[in-house]
């Protein structure tokens, strides 16, 4: 494999560590699975750029994996999960999870992804302000479609009645109302600079 994937699950559980996630073997050994098909596919289906590859594990799965510690036992709707980042990584990770992608190639690859590492989740070719109605309280993902106010502008027509949205903030200013800033995410074992977002939107009717 060209990408960066650490020499052991020791190695990548102490990674994990860091990030305050406890990873398991298992989930380990189905996040190689999953990279192992998506750096055979990304050619022929412009999954990610060529540069991406020797940085999937970094980049990509560390900060899907940092998502966790912000998560509970809810159901995940993960809004343009793209080639699985980051709710096929946390569906891997056990967590119940719906993936939003408009894009049909994508689910696709999505699909087959869940299928070879025997997970359950649902993937939906839709744009998320299509996809809903989703029920109150539901929690959203994103880490690279859009900024948080936009995010939570393309959300509000799917879950009017209020959720919460976790998302990836490269510095801790990109805020909008309603928000907590994590502390910046370690580097190592990230590549660069990063902040998860908790917002919570209510609907609060007169």
């Amino acid at each position: 494999m060209k990408h960066d994937l650490p020499a052991s699950f020791c190695e990548a559980r102490e990674q994990c560590l860091l990030l305050g996630v406890d990873l398991a073997e298992k989930s380990y050994l189905k996040i190689r699975r999953f990279l192992g098909l998506l750096e055979r596919s990304a050619a022929k289906t412009n999954l990610v750029g060529p540069a991406e590859i020797d940085r999937l594990w970094t980049r990509h799965v560390l900060e899907s994996v940092a998502f966790i510690p912000f998560l509970h036992d809810e159901t995940v709707i993960d809004v343009g999960t793209g080639a699985g980042f980051p709710g096929m990584v946390l569906s891997l990770c056990g967590y119940n999870v719906i993936m939003i992608e408009s894009r049909r190639k994508r689910c696709a690859f999505l699909e087959t992804v869940a299928r070879s590492c025997g997970v359950s989740c649902r993937i939906l070719n839709s744009r998320v302000e299509d996809a809903g109605p989703f029920c109150r309280g539901s929690l959203f993902t994103s880490r690279a479609v859009k900024g948080p106010s936009e995010m939570v502008e393309l959300i509000l027509p799917a879950a009017p009645g209020g959720f919460s949205l976790l998302t990836r903030v490269s510095v801790q200013q990109e805020t909008c109302s309603n928000t907590i800033i994590s502390d910046e995410l370690p580097i190592p074992p990230l590549d660069r600079k990063g902040f998860i977002l908790q917002y919570r939107h209510s609907c609060i009717k007169n």
